[in-house]
């Protein structure tokens, strides 16, 4: 079967519930956006906005541990409850002209909060309602429907501030929640067993990075999606506007179709990662699709023509689909069922180093230029993945699944 993960039941409502809820992030965050640049008129507010909007990933190893320790179902639930509920409050201070630049600053920090839960649960939900070689499969739908939402929603979020003003795309925004909590509600899996006597959530924080630190294959995972982070995708976030305009000499379109490339070739590369037959080494894949993404970035430093440029983030968005697919499907894999949502939440942790790679990519754009720090950002990563490589070689050797099949779905 194509996609055979999209055959459980269980985990199309995590799927469609995850198409609801990153459609009303990303909406969110083009909104909130807009209106703090409206209240302010500084980009440095906006900036910091957009930091704001990671800066609780941080917490991601306690939100795992937490989600280890209760039912992920009423995680996935009170994330999109708190989220939506947050969204009214927004929209109730808008439409009594009472909104001020600190209730949309409140506002973000809880997103982050409810972001960085829903993520370590839900691709622990979403890999445990398959059986084990599915995860694969499960991880490279929930990676494709984020690529989609990343280029779908900002398009949907613009055009229907210009339609329809915030305040009714605050309603929009709280709607998508409200699907999203809808879905999950018939969401049905096994409960854990009460802990209420075991040990407390700070031990469960501990020993849950314990494992990863004790693990050299999960700890390596963890590491090289710090490195992107901190690295790679600055280049589309901090880099590629300036590229656009400064380089290639284009305007606004130009800048969306030169994502729009990128988030293309994401979609296609985790669709095609969920295809993988199970005999495939996924080591080597993932190794490849890691090295060849900043090498795509360091051509793109001698492109000086817009096709060719689309043509590079294209393959570029291809080689990130692949490898972010693959390094969350392992890290699934090679944790146990008891640790997903932790070794989830220290995959989130990952994410805050975006905010200080943004920091330091634009700091270097402005001494460098934006061509040479392409080209020395990508030579720094690809030097780094080849060293946890060297010092990690299962890397380049895991296969596909390595664990009994197991389900926690309830039919």
């Amino acid at each position: 079967m194509f996609l055979p993960a999209l055959g459980y039941a269980q985990f199309r409502l995590v799927w469609v519930s995850g198409l609801f809820t990153w459609v009303g992030r990303w909406v969110e965050t083009i909104v909130g956006a807009w209106l703090v640049l409206e209240l302010t008129g500084s980009p440095f507010w906006v900036g910091m906005l957009g930091a704001c909007r990671f800066s609780l990933t941080l917490l991601g190893p306690f939100c795992g541990a937490l989600s280890d320790r209760v039912n992920e179902r009423l995680v996935l639930l009170t994330s999109q409850v708190v989220y939506c509920t947050a969204t009214l409050a927004v929209l109730a201070l808008f439409a009594l002209s009472l909104l001020e630049v600190w209730h949309l600053f409140a506002f973000t920090f809880i997103g982050s909060l409810c972001y960085t839960f829903d993520y370590s649960a839900r691709y622990s939900v979403a890999c445990g309602v398959v059986l084990n070689h599915h995860i694969t499969s499960a991880v490279s739908l929930m990676q494709a429907t984020s690529g989609i939402t990343s280029v779908l929603g900002p398009l949907i979020g613009g055009n229907l501030l210009e339609k329809i003003g915030a305040s009714a795309c605050f309603t929009v925004i709280a709607s998508a929640f409200l699907l999203s909590f809808l879905v999950l509600f018939h969401l049905k899996i096994s409960l854990k067993d009460c802990r209420s006597k075991g040990p407390s959530i700070c031990e469960e924080l501990v020993s849950g990075l314990r494992y990863i630190k004790e693990n050299s294959f999960l700890f390596s995972l963890v590491l090289l999606a710090a490195m992107v982070n901190l690295f790679l995708f600055p280049s589309l976030y901090t880099l590629m506007p300036i590229f656009a305009r400064s380089i290639l000499g284009t305007g606004a379109d130009g800048y969306g179709l030169l994502m729009a490339g990128a988030g293309a070739g994401a979609i296609l590369g985790a669709l095609v990662t969920g295809i993988l037959p199970r005999s495939i080494n996924q080591g080597k894949l993932l190794f490849g699709a890691i090295i060849a993404w900043p090498s795509f970035f360091g051509v793109l430093s001698l492109a000086r023509t817009f096709e060719f440029s689309v043509a590079l983030l294209f393959m570029a968005g291809t080689a990130q689909g692949i490898s972010m697919s693959l390094v969350q499907a392992q890290l699934m894999l090679r944790s146990s069922a008891e640790m997903r949502g932790r070794v989830s939440g220290a995959r989130t942790l990952a994410i805050s180093a975006l905010s200080v790679g943004n920091l330091m990519t634009g700091y270097e754009a402005s001494l460098w230029g934006v061509p040479m720090v392409f080209f020395v950002n990508s030579l720094i990563f690809v030097s780094i993945a080849v060293l946890i490589a060297v010092w990690e070689p299962e890397l380049i050797k895991c296969e596909g699944t390595l664990i009994p099949d197991r389900t926690r779905a309830i039919a």
